[in-house]
Formats: structure tokens, sequence, C-alpha cells
């Protein structure tokens, strides 16, 4: 057995062939939109290493790439990431010996003041929603772009999670709905149609609709037969389309701000926000949102609201010694 171990590990065997076994390993476990950025995300190191033996590739190798260039700490701690799974594939089917990306040092962060500023101006406050929504209205924006925004204000949802929702995952006379699918919404229109799997075990869930939620998807599903939300064509929706809209109705109604990002993630953030500012334990926002771990969620929770700075203020303006 070690002999034969041996013989796998010293054989010649390119990096290519290595990163194409795992591709393929990978694409049956994982998400449409994460195998993809998966892709992306090694493409720099296959231009370099592709033909290398992949035995040969050190620390030092991977160590020099991942800061050769002026990447983002955040953006190096998803290549290592993948490049960590690849090479893990590699030493599990006994092309080499041992990952050589164990050892890999990576920099503290260092937050600069702008990055602060864009975590703090994240989210998006109710006021500010009126405000966007009024302009969309005065201005005859897009009605099904502009429901779409508002709707995912109301849940949470991730965009594909909307996307992805089927007449058939709707219980409007329990006021509910239930998230079992998503879709790519980067897909071109051959494969936008596809649904996959959610993006982990805790995403696959059922939330409570309020009034509004419901009068939104009871306008979109007059005549749908399978997905609720589409475009004035009929297809799925498109993260392209959606985020290029939010982002130009924003800033026309809230203005030009450069310590913010307008998009339609920030929709998911102000809905945690308004949990926080609801007082929802933090353990039914990580259900109501699909959260599996209670960092991301807290991590949210940690930027208050002006609302609850306020609320917190006058509490303290009350106490008397």
């Amino acid at each position: 057995m070690k002999k034969e171990k041996d013989n796998i590990i010293t054989n010649f065997t390119p990096f290519s062939v290595v990163k194409e076994k795992w591709l393929q390993t990978m694409e049956k476990s994982i998400s449409s939109t994460s195998y993809k950025s998966y892709i992306s995300a090694i493409k720099d190191f296959s231009l370099k290493f592709n033909d290398w033996e992949i035995k040969n590739i050190n620390q030092l190798n991977i160590q020099d790439y991942l800061f050769s260039n002026n990447w983002k700490l955040k953006t190096i701690k998803h290549k290592r990431a993948v490049l960590y799974s690849l090479f893990n594939f590699a030493t599990k089917m006994k092309y080499i010996s041992e990952n050589p990306t164990n050892n890999i040092i990576l920099p503290k962060s260092r937050e600069t003041l702008i990055d602060i500023e864009f975590e703090e101006n994240k989210g998006l406050s109710r006021d500010e929603l009126h405000i966007v929504l009024d302009y969309c209205e005065r201005a005859n924006r897009d009605i099904r772009h502009t429901l779409i925004m508002e709707f995912l204000f109301l849940t949470g949802m991730r965009l594909e999670e909307a996307g992805g929702l089927q007449v058939s995952d709707l219980d409007l006379n329990n006021k509910k709905l239930s998230i079992k699918h998503v879709i790519d919404t980067k897909a071109t229109l051959d494969s936008s149609r596809t649904l996959y799997p959610p993006k982990n075990r805790g995403s696959r869930r059922e939330i409570h609709l309020n009034p509004r939620s419901i009068e939104i998807i009871e306008w979109f599903i007059n005549n749908q037969i399978d997905f609720v939300f589409t475009n004035r064509n009929g297809n799925p929706l498109q993260q392209a389309s959606c985020f290029s809209f939010i982002k130009n109705v924003c800033t026309k109604a809230l203005g030009e701000n450069p310590k913010r990002k307008f998009n339609n993630h920030m929709l998911r953030h102000a809905h945690i926000t308004l949990l926080a500012e609801l007082n929802v334990p933090i353990k039914a926002t990580m259900a109501r949102v699909g959260h599996v771990q209670e960092s991301t969620t807290l991590r949210i929770y940690s930027h208050i609201s002006k609302k609850m700075k306020d609320e917190t203020a006058e509490k303290l303006d009350k106490i008397i010694i």
C-alpha cells in the first residue's frame, strides 16, 4: 500500500490535471454561484502554475503569488481558501503528501477610515426607503424592480432566493413562504430557469409574510405558473438589471455618497437591522434570514441604527442619581 502511495506521489502530474479533477468534484458539491467564484479565484494562479508539476508548488510560491498583487485582504483570504480546498483535494487523492497552503501567513486586518464608514453605512433605513419609493413613483420608474426592491427590504431574502421562488412555495392563507431553491442570477437566459439548492442547510427555511409582502406577491403572480418574480418578458431575475436599478434610484433619491454602496445586498442588511430595532432575538433573526453562523448576524447587529442610538440616548437622559 505504501509503495502504491509513493508511486502516485512521484508520478509527474501537472497542476492543470489536478485542478480539472477538483473542479469536477466541486461542480457537484457546491452552488453554481460558488463554483463560478472558485473558477474566478484561481484563474490567475492557473495561468502561472498550470504546467508545473503539482508537487513542486510550495508554500513560498503560494505566499508570493498571494502578495504579488495589490489585492484587498478579503480577496487574498478568499483566494487562499479556494487554493486550500484544491490542494486539500490533491492531498487526499495522494497527488501530494502535504497541503502547501497550511502555513500561509496572512497579515492582520487594518481597516481604513473609508472601510469603517462603508461598513457603517451598509444598510438603508425605513425613512430612506420611503424616500426612494416616493421617487420611483414620481419618476415613473419600473414598477417590477421597485416592488422587488421593497420586497427584499421587507423579507431579508437574498436576490437569488427571491428569483428562485415558485408559486408552489407560497402559502398566502397562512402568511408564509418556503425557501427551497435558488437561481443563478448571473446565468444566461438558456440556464436562468435552472433551480439549485440554497446556499446552505440553514438557508432552507420558512418565513412569515406581512400584509405588504403579500400584496407585492399577489401583484406578480397574476397568471404566473412557476416563478413568482419575473421581468416584463417573463424571464427570471437578473442580478445586473436589479443591481443597476437599485443603485440608480437610491442615488437619484438620496444623493451621491462616496461613503455608501447601493446594491441588493444592502436591503438584506437593512432587514436584519430592522429586526434588531424591533428587539427580535438573534436566534429568531438567524432563522428568518438563513444565517448558520451567529457571528454573521452579530456583525450586522453591531452596526446599530440611528433610531436605536436615539432610543438609547433618550433612556440615558432619564437616569437620575
